[in-house]
């Protein structure tokens, strides 16, 4: 089973985990590679993994430590959602690639594509919350 990309998390002293966003948004630019080569490879994904928006490191540290710190926030709950839309079209696409048909999934993975779509929102999304927490504590 192809292995999903999960590296925006750094283990820190007594067990946190601080994510930065910049490996956030990589790791999210990865899934078109991954998806990618599991059409070519005919490789087995795990739709139901892929389709839930808690199992990668960035879904995980929304669930928790972003939710602890900028949940009130607007742009964390854009970010969440966004994020949620995200994983439901790669499981979708990971479905396809699981039936065989390398076509539909190659489709849906091309620019313009609702996933294309999904995933710079996505991106945007973490820029924007980035911005604000970052604007915050310059006023501190």
């Amino acid at each position: 089973m192809t292995p999903v990309p999960n590296s925006s998390v750094s283990p820190q002293p007594g067990g946190r985990s601080l994510i930065t966003l910049e490996k956030a948004v990589h790791a999210h630019r990865q899934w078109k590679a991954t998806l990618q080569d599991a059409a070519a490879n005919q490789e087995t994904l795990d739709v139901e993994t892929i389709r839930r928006d808690d199992c990668c490191d960035l879904g995980k540290w929304l669930a928790a430590d972003g939710r602890r710190l900028y949940g009130s926030r607007p742009e964390f709950t854009n970010l969440v959602n966004k994020h949620s839309a995200f994983h439901s079209i790669a499981g979708v696409v990971a479905g396809l690639i699981n039936e065989g048909a390398k076509d539909a999934a190659r489709s849906h993975l091309r620019g313009g594509s609702q996933f294309a779509f999904a995933s710079t929102e996505v991106s945007v999304a973490i820029a924007l919350l980035k911005a604000q927490v970052a604007h915050t504590l310059d006023a501190v």
